[in-house]
């Protein structure tokens, strides 16, 4: 099939969709051995030996490592810019005296063939002494490390109790609810892999392995080997779905790493789908309790919350602050709170670590204030969408700070409202009711900040001449896991340059770059990178015009760039762009991170079955402010995605763990629920925008809108099929769902 000509993002699409794809798992580097990992079968032992004799002498055997060989390595870094006394524990890459969580790495194996590496595993004999395992977030738990008392890293508090605990007082009602949001796997299309090789003569290591941004993977790298970052060439392919758990290296990488140094040979490791189960970074793991007061108006007045987070065995680089300074940039929700107090514990227990995982936070703090929100509506009997009306932030007052400190740039929340009410059909529900089936409704109403970041964020752009025609390459360290960066930049940078989007390459993450900036992570892309472009691109505008100027002898400002060519504003042709590129130009845009806060309206329907409990959706309806969107269809696309994954938390998925041992329950798609196609209806997708004043191009991140509207409007709508009764612990299965609807009919 003849590609050319066509646009990069459509190159992409097809070749996905015709199996073209690369993954890790599809590149080798040349003489790769193969590298298998023995794995803790205890949430918490004592390591007591490791024999490694029988299986260093297993035909293919070319070396067995242990935390022996590891000696000299560094730990993982945290990023530590929460509150002050955070205890980190050192994560080994292999475990050395203490296994902390099932599937930890105690052994690596590695061998000509993958059969060969497995024989030899199993013929690593590791003596444990089992240990009592912390298993939720159970207060006097097992202590998982001596410089974490209690279990809790961090206790963190933010706001103004006094005023809090008075407004309490005060209110003509105090309603109030606990969540539980249990852990999640993000289930990855690849299993993680990676692979490996070092060049003894520079010192230098290539690894090719998934991830959401080559300068955390390097950041990571540097801290483990303790050398400088540009020492570490990272490639990738297809990543299969970020979510989150893809920013980060984890010690299966480094672990391939050290062995290919060691060996003197390419090592490649490729997991198995049960060894994601067990050992990708996992999301949510979070129990908070809220209250919210109300006034004799219906006005809410304050709101305590209470959060605790479970941060597995180990802190991950940004669990803490994903767990803390998220919800304290929506505290609040959409709604103008006078007073509010929380009060935060990040804790550990043996389990894999947990992390950001689609929404980081976010959903968790909309999910409980949004409880609260209905219940109040109940207690009141007040139509949902009217108690929301009455307490909103007003379109009028943005930018708005919330007592938390953080700062809202822009929403219209009342006009989302209007837009999802009638395009629901709210008014119509009654209609839809069905003897036999329990239908519920909810609403959602959600702010969610976005951006952010590290460094500043540059993209590189080189406009030059290419078969007679400009061409222009735009470099960025944010890799795309889906989200078309492609498309989005080149509809960003293209009509700036008067460029068609044929015209218009991209490269993300190059293993060489020098540019700054972060990964692919918190809706933050077009935010931070997608401003980068447009800042060089307008550079380069700007040298173009002035170019033409000198030789039509106007003014720059008197010509723009269309249809290829420079432009005077009668439309007449300067000159072709083609004419000016004698000489390749280049530039390169810089932006500061900046924060940006994305809303939502999303209305679902479900029907419970009064017989069998069975929840099925059958109507969902999001409306959502993004800013200025760039790519309509991508932004739709992500909206989707992130509703799959919302309605697959509400309804199905749950990773267990024995409440004793700590053994987990699920190590393969068979024991883990995930949502399928046809659990969907053809729900709408609708924009309703307000541009963000906080950036040059007014976007606003879209990539977590999906989930967190899921969340909470398919579980508020749950809540309502069963008519107040109390919601059991969530996922709302469907034995769970029967036995509300049992014990309510008793």
């Amino acid at each position: 099939m003849d590609m050319a000509g066509v646009p990069q993002v459509e190159n992409e699409r097809r070749r996905k969709l015709r199996g073209l794809g690369r993954y890790t798992a599809d590149e080798r580097f040349a003489g790769s051995a193969c590298a298998v990992f023995v794995r803790s079968p205890h949430a918490h032992a004592r390591i007591v030996s490791v024999d490694t004799t029988e299986a260093a002498a297993m035909p293919g055997v070319v070396q067995v490592l242990t935390a022996v060989d590891c000696a000299g390595l560094g730990s993982f870094p945290v990023m530590d810019r929460i509150g002050k006394g955070l205890a980190i524990p050192f994560r080994p890459v292999l475990a050395g005296d203490v296994a902390r969580h099932p599937g930890e790495a105690v052994a690596c194996v590695i061998a000509e063939t993958q059969a060969q590496a497995l024989d030899a595993a199993e013929a690593v004999v590791v003596d444990y002494e089992a240990l009592p395992a912390a298993v939720g977030l159970d207060d006097g738990a097992p202590l998982v490390h001596p410089g974490a008392p209690g279990n809790v890293a961090l206790r963190h508090e933010a706001g103004d109790a006094a005023a809090v605990e008075a407004a309490m007082a005060a209110a003509a009602l105090v309603v109030e609810t606990a969540i539980e949001l249990p852990r999640l796997a993000p289930v990855t299309m690849e299993p993680r892999a990676a692979a490996a090789e070092w060049d003894a003569e520079t010192g230098v290591y290539t690894v090719r392995a998934p991830h959401q941004g080559v300068n955390e993977m390097r950041r990571d790298f540097a801290a483990v080997f303790g050398l400088p970052a540009d020492r570490f060439l990272v490639l990738s392919g297809e990543v299969g779905g970020g979510f989150g758990p893809r920013n980060i290296a984890y010690p299966e990488y480094a672990a391939v790493m050290l062995a290919a140094r060691l060996t003197g040979r390419a090592v490649a490791w490729h997991g198995t789908r049960s060894e994601s189960f067990l050992t990708d970074i996992q999301g949510r793991g979070v129990r908070a309790f809220g209250r919210l007061a109300v006034d004799a108006a219906g006005r809410f007045t304050a709101l305590s919350i209470s959060y605790d987070a479970d941060l597995g065995a180990y802190i991950t680089p940004v669990a803490v602050f994903a767990n803390i300074n998220n919800p304290l940039q929506s505290l609040t929700g959409c709604y103008a709170i006078p007073a509010a107090h929380a009060v935060f514990r990040v804790m550990h227990t043996h389990a894999v670590p947990t992390g950001p995982y689609r929404g980081a936070g976010r959903p968790e703090m909309a999910l409980l204030v949004e409880r609260l929100v209905d219940i109040a509506a109940r207690r009141l009997r007040l139509d949902p969408f009217a108690l929301r009306e009455r307490n909103i932030i007003p379109f009028e007052s943005f930018p708005w700070t919330l007592p938390s400190g953080a700062r809202y740039d822009s929403a219209d929340f009342a006009r989302l409202m209007r837009t999802a009410r009638q395009a629901s059909d709210w008014d119509g529900f009654a209609a839809r009711r069905a003897p036999g089936v329990r239908l519920g409704r909810g609403v959602a109403l959600f702010i969610e900040v976005s951006g952010g970041g590290g460094a500043p964020d540059e993209a590189a752009l080189t406009l030059s001449a290419t078969d007679g025609r400009a061409a222009l390459r735009i470099e960025t360290v944010t890799a795309s896991t889906g989200q078309s960066h492609a498309r989005t930049f080149a509809l960003v940078a293209g009509p700036r340059l008067g460029l068609p989007e044929v015209a218009v390459s991209f490269v993300a993450s190059d293993p060489r770059t020098g540019l700054s900036g972060a990964g692919s992570y918190a809706s933050r892309s077009t935010i931070a990178a997608g401003n980068a472009v447009a800042a060089a691109a307008d550079a380069l505008a700007l040298r173009l015009r002035v170019a033409a100027g000198l030789r039509a002898n106007c003014a720059p400002e008197d010509l723009h760039l269309a249809d290829e060519a420079v432009c005077r504003s009668d439309g007449s042709v300067v000159c072709r762009l083609v004419d000016l590129l004698a000489e390749p130009l280049s530039e390169t845009g810089r932006v500061s991170p900046s924060n940006a806060f994305a809303s939502g309206c999303h209305v679902a329907e479900v029907a419970v079955d009064e017989a069998t409990g069975a929840a099925v959706l059958t109507r969902y309806l999001a409306v959502d402010d993004a800013g200025v969107t760039i790519d309509h269809q991508a932004a739709e696309a992500q909206i989707q995605g992130g509703i799959a994954q919302g309605v697959g938390e509400v309804l199905g998925e749950e990773w267990v763990l024995d409440a004793e041992s700590g053994q987990p329950y699920a190590a393969s798609l068979m024991d883990y629920m995930l949502p399928r196609a046809n659990d969907f209806p053809d729900y709408r997708v609708m924009e309703c925008n307000t541009p963000s004043p906080f950036n040059p191009l007014g976007v606003k991140g879209i990539g977590e809108a999906g989930t967190t509207g899921a969340l909470c409007a398919v579980t508020s709508a749950i809540a309502d099929a069963l008519g107040g009764r109390d919601l059991p612990a969530m996922p709302f299965t469907q034995e769970r769902l029967w036995r509300v609807l049992r014990a309510g009919d008793g």
